[in-house]
């Protein structure tokens, strides 16, 4: 559970109404000494204890004994009722009234149970909406992948439909039989699409590089990897000499490249 989480708990660990899961892992938290769901937890304690004090003092009404009475009496009316008076000769001061009666603290604890109510629904309210932002910012990569998804696809739709595009296959060499691979290029843009697939995956440091071949001499088009299943798919911005165009080739080379091929070739095509 996120600390943001964590601390929306503060108010109802506060009045005591936490339990479950929730509590063992809210306890958990405040072992490590965090200062801020202290001091919040503190901060509530101290309102709820405020509350019978700021809750003015009433005296009960003077008919209220006789009411009570009366009701005793109508519901256990076999029953007598006595009353307790001291001896006639003791003569006890009388008290001072008391200020504060019942009243104020049936008042407080329906305030404090409607703290509860409210903090536990505020609470619930800002872990929902918590949630809510949550799946909401989901979505929205969800719904950005999707757009980057469809703006690559109708870019390579509408270059596949150009009258110059040209397709060529490579063939897997002796080192990767089970290779192949496809380039789709056009030597007026000079830009390609590039598809692989079942290449080994290559050793710590090393990369796959393609090479048009122009003019018999090697020419640099990018370097790429491959997925666990040994594919890829390379988009060719600049492919220099394309108009010269004899073949293209794949080799393993270190990573990031090299001017020109030093390692084994595992794929070739030839126009």
């Amino acid at each position: 559970m996120s600390h943001e989480k964590l601390s929306e708990l503060c108010s109802i660990y506060a009045l005591g109404a936490l339990d479950g899961e929730e509590l063992r892992e809210f306890e958990a938290h405040l072992k490590t000494g965090c200062p801020l769901c202290g001091q919040q937890i503190q901060e509530y304690t101290e309102l709820v204890a405020s509350i019978p004090e700021a809750l003015p003092n009433v005296a009960p009404s003077q008919d209220l004994k006789s009411r009570l009475l009366a009701q005793v009496e109508r519901e256990f009316p076999q029953r007598g009722l006595i009353d307790f008076r001291p001896p006639a000769t003791q003569v006890v001061p009388p008290k001072p009234a008391r200020k504060s009666g019942w009243l104020p603290w049936v008042c407080a604890a329906a305030a404090g149970i409607a703290l509860i109510v409210s903090l536990t629904r505020v609470s619930s309210l800002n872990r929902g909406l918590s949630e809510q932002h949550e799946r909401l910012n989901q979505q929205l990569e969800q719904l950005k992948l999707l757009q980057n998804l469809l703006s690559e696809e109708k870019e390579v739709t509408q270059f596949l439909r150009k009258p110059e595009v040209k397709i060529t296959p490579l063939a897997g060499t002796a080192k990767s039989p089970q290779a192949a691979g496809k380039i789709v290029w056009s030597a007026q843009e000079k830009k390609a699409l590039f598809y692989a697939s079942n290449l080994p995956a290559p050793p710590a440091g090393k990369t796959y590089q393609l090479w048009v071949i122009a003019d018999n001499k090697p020419v640099d088009a990018g370097v790429f990897s491959v997925d666990p299943q040994g594919n890829a798919f390379v988009k060719v911005a600049s492919l220099s000499e394309a108009d010269k165009a004899q073949k293209f080739a794949v080799t393993l080379e270190p990573a990031g490249g090299v001017p020109q091929p030093t390692g084994e070739m595992h794929l070739l095509g030839s126009l």
